[in-house]
């Protein structure tokens, strides 16, 4: 199988990204910086292409690279602070031969305690009720799959968007409305190296009238009772400001998505 990793990164050397992250694929990567530019160049025995772009956006990223992605049989979304593990590809081969029923598959991601969302302990379909814990970097698809689904990242939704997060969670949302079959797998890849993230700047107005928007998008009429049971859950998010004041922010953000 020919596996093609597509890059989403702001600001960086890609060249040494590359090499950082031990890329054992071809790859696309999407620099989102201050200049504009297209090369391909060598790493490693690998080919990457390299798109710097001036506008800003992970969604925007993430398309441009699946827009400029090459004939393959695997595309794997990751990001810059990303190190894969020795013989992680042949991992990916291998879980795709032996799953044909898979259209896409959810890889675990060795991240910190802290920021870690989901962890694979068995193999299994994905469906609605358990999809939005997953983030971009543990997502790869059959290429055919995602062409077929016609299914891309949202533009209003994470880091360097209008909505700070949530991304992913459409993609999937979105992938299985199209019928796209999703796995998980408790087959690790590789680990996040540990930084200060991009969009999350604490538990704040912009925060709650993210998740606000975000809701409305996955769930739509079922938005307002997702979110006060999001609220009761996580009562330590919003300490400092109160249930109300949280619960008014998230209603501030579904009422800018509905219009």
């Amino acid at each position: 199988m020919k596996i093609v990793s597509l890059i989403s990164a702001v600001d960086q050397n890609i060249r040494q990204m590359a090499e950082g992250m031990h890329l054992e694929t071809d790859a696309v990567a999407v620099n989102q910086c201050d200049t504009e530019g297209d090369q391909t160049f060598s790493v490693c025995d690998i080919t990457v292409r390299c798109l710097d772009m001036r506008e800003r956006g992970v969604g925007l990223s993430r398309n441009t690279c699946i827009e400029h992605a090459p004939e393959c049989d695997i595309i794997l979304f990751t990001d810059e602070d990303i190190v894969y593990d020795e013989g992680y590809s042949r991992l990916i081969e291998d879980e795709y031969a032996a799953h044909p029923e898979a259209d896409a598959i959810l890889f675990n991601v060795r991240v910190c305690e802290s920021r870690r969302t989901y962890w694979n302990t068995d193999y299994k379909r994905v469906r609605f009720y358990n999809y939005g814990r997953y983030p971009a970097y543990s997502i790869s698809i059959r290429r055919d799959a995602l062409i077929l689904s016609g299914v891309r990242f949202p533009l209003e939704f994470g880091g360097g968007a209008r909505y700070i997060n949530g991304e992913d969670s459409v993609f999937l949302h979105d992938l299985l409305r199209a019928g796209v079959r999703i796995y998980r797998t408790p087959v690790c890849i590789g680990e996040e190296i540990e930084r200060e993230s991009t969009w999350f700047k604490g538990y704040d107005e912009r925060f709650f009238v993210s998740r606000g928007a975000l809701y409305v998008r996955l769930y739509g009429a079922n938005a307002v009772p997702r979110a006060i049971l999001f609220l009761i859950r996580h009562k330590y998010m919003y300490e400092d400001m109160g249930f109300s004041a949280a619960f008014k922010l998230m209603r501030q953000g579904m009422r800018e998505m509905r219009s």
